[in-house]
């Protein structure tokens, strides 16, 4: 046989190319929408308006560590509760370009006092102190919220009265909580946290949930619901920030 009829034989028919180059579009085409597919959802994780947290500094304080355990729920802890969601949302601003200040980043307090109730008047003394040495823009105090009625559920943001820019904050975040809880409750003026007093920066109290309620202790310890707890304070502060506040109602 000859070799130009073998090779003339073997060569793919016209046919043959336009069903191969048809495959070969449509595989691509398949491919960029994948790739758009999985772009937005990245994307969606982190908010366009992230740009205004670039450069803000904002101090984070896990509620109580070390010998003082906060609420304790059938299955958990307050305090471990409290870190977790502290450092999912330490981990979002600062990819979101701000300063973060972590007031503890481990299981532990600040006392040394052998009495526990010293102990936890040093502790919140270094907490305000080290806030205050901050110089940060907003402190956010996170904590997990227990009542004897069990049935009592929901996250809920504190702030002082005398605050008009922590009331507008603790709306902000509020509003985006409230996306997420089976229960909406509205932002509250409370003038008995401590530390709310003793901040000249925009400061609020978080309670993420009641660690007191069975159902949602168990979301409060899956870490699905921490990130979304995360999601949600962070997306409250940047509304916060970029000037897309809601609207103030006479508490």
């Amino acid at each position: 046989m000859r070799i130009d009829r073998l090779f003339h034989r073997n060569k793919p028919r016209p046919v043959v190319l336009y069903v191969a180059a048809g495959v070969l579009v449509i595989a691509i085409c398949l491919g960029l929408y994948h790739t758009a597919v999985n772009t937005n959802k990245t994307a969606g994780d982190i908010p366009g308006w992230s740009w205004v947290l670039g450069g803000v500094t904002v101090t984070i304080d896990a509620g109580h560590g070390g010998v003082d355990p906060g609420a304790v729920g059938a299955h958990s802890l307050e305090k471990d509760i409290n870190l977790e969601v502290a450092k999912r949302l330490q981990l979002l601003l600062r990819q979101a370009g701000s300063n973060v200040i972590m007031i503890r980043e481990t299981d532990r307090d600040f006392g040394t006092s052998t009495s526990l109730m010293q102990r936890k008047r040093e502790d919140l003394a270094y907490r305000i102190q080290t806030a205050v040495n901050s110089q940060a823009k907003i402190y956010l105090s996170i904590h997990a919220n227990s009542f004897p009625d069990e049935r009592q559920h929901g996250p809920q943001v504190f702030y002082h009265p005398d605050s008009e820019e922590a009331k507008f904050l603790a709306k902000s975040i509020q509003d985006s909580m409230n996306k997420i809880a089976t229960k909406k409750r509205e932002a509250k003026a409370n003038q008995s946290y401590f530390i709310l007093k003793k901040t000249d920066m925009i400061a609020v109290t978080i309670e993420v949930g009641f660690i007191s309620n069975p159902e949602e202790e168990n979301k409060l310890i899956d870490s699905a619901y921490q990130q979304q707890l995360a999601m949600a304070i962070f997306e409250g502060v940047g509304n916060y920030l970029s000037n897309d506040r809601p609207v103030v109602a006479d508490d």
